[in-house]
């Protein structure tokens, strides 16, 4: 939490205000900071949405902190790879992983099969989410997603 919050800070402490345009935001994270890409951003805002650090009110971003509370170790540079955004599939097998202890390699190996005998009628990821069904793993979540975004494609 506190690399997240160090992170979702430094836009805010370096304009000097708990409000920002979520245009400046993405900009100073991934332009003026050189820490994401803008998708990525996108991404990191979304994830501290959902944790309450910040608020969004339109198009403006708004600290659920104190901005001078905050005090950010000089050198910071927050692990990008922890806001990137996971495809739907690597979610799947994470969570099939997680939940039975099976290693990667057998779950893709198990879903390719189940794809070649339904002679590639559904996708991987329809696939993934029936496996993890069958294991009574939770994955609504996950059937939304892929629903949207078969609809984007």
């Amino acid at each position: 939490m506190t690399e997240l919050l160090f992170t979702a800070a430094m836009p805010f402490k370096r304009k000097g205000t708990d409000t920002i345009k979520e245009t400046e935001f993405v900009m100073a994270l991934s332009m003026d900071l050189g820490w994401f890409k803008p998708d990525t951003a996108r991404d990191f805002i979304n994830s501290a949405i959902e944790k309450g650090i910040i608020s969004r009110e339109g198009d403006m971003l708004k600290a659920q902190f104190g901005i001078n509370d905050v005090q950010i170790p000089m050198g910071f540079k927050p692990d990008v790879s922890g806001f990137q955004k996971k495809e739907v599939f690597e979610q799947i097998i994470e969570r099939i992983m997680i939940n039975t202890g099976l290693e990667k390699q057998k779950i893709i190996a198990e879903i390719n099969k189940s794809r070649n005998e339904k002679r590639g009628l559904f996708s991987i990821e329809v696939l993934g989410i029936l496996m993890a069904r069958e294991y009574g793993i939770q994955v609504d979540d996950l059937i939304d997603k892929s629903y949207r975004g078969l609809l984007k494609g």
